[in-house]
């Protein structure tokens, strides 16, 4: 199986999945600032990972723009957040990120990761503060409420586990 995994990590959650796909898939995995030493003919299947910031995934528009040299390749995105996977909002985040054209061509995985303010930027960091306090003043339901209490502090919720279908499609 010819695959390679690129992958984007600003706090370690897309970074872990993608080391424990190279390890499962025994399969080459670089990170995104190495994506210029790789040559696409090599390769049959390729996966990108990376976070979700702001309802963005990150860097995706670089993947997008290799779409023409990557015809006939399977391709598939994993992007990592915070969210529950089964949470309405992975289903949105696919909707703004692809075109319909697009996710004929690319396959998405969510997979849950986690916050790691230790590892965040000053200006993520300021971010989620804003959402947090944004939150706080509108927490009416339980739900709301909850996730308030998740964002109190950093967490950790990968799952190696969760990685099966996306390895199930990339193994086909």
């Amino acid at each position: 199986m010819n695959t390679i995994i690129i992958y984007r990590s600003k706090t370690g959650f897309t970074k872990k999945y993608a080391l424990w796909l190279k390890e499962d898939l025994a399969c080459d995995c670089v990170p995104y600032e190495e994506r210029g030493t790789v040559d696409f003919e090599k390769y049959q299947t390729i996966a990108f990972g990376s976070g979700c910031y702001i309802g963005k995934i990150n860097k995706l528009s670089w993947l997008k723009k290799q779409l023409p040299r990557l015809r006939g390749k399977k391709i598939a995105v994993f992007f990592t957040g915070a969210m529950e996977p089964d949470a309405p909002d992975v289903r949105r985040l696919e909707r703004e990120n692809f075109t319909p054209g697009e996710l004929e061509r690319i396959r998405p995985f969510y997979l849950q990761g986690g916050l790691n303010y230790a590892a965040m930027n000053p200006i993520d960091r300021f971010l989620m503060a804003g959402f947090h306090k944004m939150l706080r003043a509108h927490a009416d339901s339980a739900k709301e409420r909850v996730m308030l209490q998740n964002l109190q502090e950093s967490f950790d919720k990968t799952d190696r586990e969760s990685l099966r279908p996306l390895e199930e499609y990339l193994k086909q």
